[in-house]
């Protein structure tokens, strides 16, 4: 069993049956995500597994019963569904338009469940948090009584589960440019599973009933940064993450 220990100072043991070549590494990319609060020790499996165990009925119904109007009202036009990976765990990261983007990246992928970040205010209201939960969001933040973020997203992935993460936090104006956050790199590195970027055209034009267009891509390259240093290498990641989404978006307007 893998056990992540905070402690007090600069960055986070890792102890494990089987210590991974990297795990010395990523101490200090674990502690930077604020994974859990000091003092604390948490089993990541375990809570990966408790996260996956939670009732997302509501969600299979609600993606169950929306796929026929999406498909009605929005027309998705999806390519590249063939990067999917059909098993185990990853991480989904796409550009960021509408509240609809992870309906859209999500809809190719039923009956398959995507969780996804949500905002941390809405975990903390009484019946609007386990409303939220129910539909399969978690977190964006690790916080006292909250268990999310990068601990979060990795354990989540680590279970299996399709993780999506939108890079840019928040949704992108058209005037404004927007550098991605290291986060979804992270999570993969961490997790040790792919990264699959994808992009999203017209979800932010739903008020007109525009078209949707989705791509995913082959997952970005990861396995030469094992050995670099975390953050060194969680950047580079999302540089090559920026590149590929940027090469979807493109392929989306053309």
């Amino acid at each position: 069993m893998r056990i992540v220990r905070a402690v007090s100072g600069p960055g986070v043991t890792i102890t494990s049956a089987e210590t991974p070549r990297n795990a010395m590494k990523w101490p200090m990319l674990l502690s930077l995500a604020r994974l859990p609060a000091q003092g604390r020790m948490v089993d990541v499996t375990s809570r990966g597994k408790r996260e996956r165990g939670k009732n997302l009925s509501l969600y299979r119904l609600a993606a169950f019963l929306n796929r026929p109007l999406v498909r009605l009202l929005f027309r998705p036009r999806v390519t590249g569904t063939e990067h999917l990976p059909r098993k185990g765990g990853y991480i989904l990261a796409a550009n960021h338009l509408s509240g609809w983007d992870i309906w859209a990246v999500a809809y190719r992928l039923y009956p398959r469940t995507v969780r996804n970040m949500g905002k941390n205010q809405l975990f903390g209201r009484r019946f609007l948090g386990p409303l939220v939960r129910s539909l399969g969001a978690f977190p964006a933040r690790d916080e006292e009584g909250l268990a999310g973020g990068l601990g979060a997203a990795v354990a989540l992935a680590q279970a299996g589960n399709v993780v999506a993460i939108f890079p840019t936090g928040a949704r992108r104006r058209l005037d404004k440019e927007h550098r991605l956050r290291t986060g979804a790199a992270r999570s993969a590195l961490e997790a040790g599973v792919p990264l699959v970027p994808a992009a999203v055209r017209g979800t932010d034009r739903w008020r007109r009933l525009a078209g949707w267009q989705v791509a995913y891509g082959p997952p970005v390259r990861l396995d030469d940064l094992a050995r670099e240093e975390p953050v060194r290498a969680a950047r580079e990641g999302t540089r090559r993450l920026s590149e590929a989404i940027a090469a979807l978006e493109r392929s989306l307007r053309s």
